[in-house]
């Protein structure tokens, strides 16, 4: 993915760290892309969880309103640590060189899409953080693939509560109605490809899905840097 002039300056000016190891060099390096774990196949056609059946039992007791949910590699190691730099970090310089995972996993698919968009935050955490990680990963994934990118397409209009600990019903009923679509432009019939830095049970991107599908969206594909497995 060839970098933006106003990034090739930063470059110079602030030399590249990488987002797994923080090793100087690169912003993503050698190394710790050997070091990524895959999902392990086979995966559920439908929510991309491991599973030895298709749909999942998870997909199977609730369809998820996203048509596909895919995810690059396992949520450990140096991709954990990249996430968080990411999330926690400020690091958002590395998106770029993570974006570029997100492109070799949704080309592998065979899938296409007519925007692009990214999980919202709360307007109030992203006041408190100063960014969103998943419109960082989202917006230079957009502009590889040549795919308008619409930012705050989707709305956080409630506050929810953090997932981590919940189990799967509980993180469905927890963003269920947390998401509206901003009326920015018309998606009637259109394809979305939604992204978010960590997938787990796939609640929050299905709950995206379910307004933008509302909106008139035909399909919604979601693509994760990382994913958190279940049970």
């Amino acid at each position: 993915m060839r970098s933006t002039p106003i990034e090739h300056a930063l470059d110079l000016f602030y030399p590249p760290r990488c987002a797994g190891c923080d090793s100087p060099g690169a912003w993503w390096c050698d190394r710790c892309q050997a070091l990524c774990v895959p999902v392990p196949q086979p995966v559920c056609a439908v929510c991309g969880q491991p599973s030895a059946i298709s749909p999942c039992l998870i997909c199977l007791e609730q369809r998820p309103s996203f048509t596909a949910l895919r995810a690059v590699a396992l949520f450990e190691g140096p991709v954990r640590e990249a996430v968080h730099r990411l999330k926690y970090g400020n690091r958002t310089a590395t998106a770029g060189a993570l974006s570029e995972l997100l492109l070799q996993t949704w080309l592998l698919q065979g899938w296409h899409a007519q925007l692009v968009t990214s999980v919202p935050l709360h307007p109030r955490r992203e006041r408190s953080r100063g960014y969103n990680q998943a419109t960082a990963l989202a917006r230079p994934l957009a502009r590889a693939l040549g795919i308008p990118f619409r930012d705050h397409l989707l709305l956080r209009v409630r506050f929810t509560a953090d997932q981590i600990g919940l189990g799967v019903a509980e993180r469905r009923h927890n963003m269920t109605g947390a998401f509206v679509v901003s009326g920015q432009c018309d998606i009637t019939g259109k394809t979305v490809l939604i992204v978010d830095d960590v997938a787990t049970t796939g609640s929050t991107l299905s709950a995206c899905a379910a307004a933008l599908r509302n909106a008139g969206a035909s399909k919604v594909y979601g693509l994760a840097l990382a994913r958190q497995t279940v049970g």
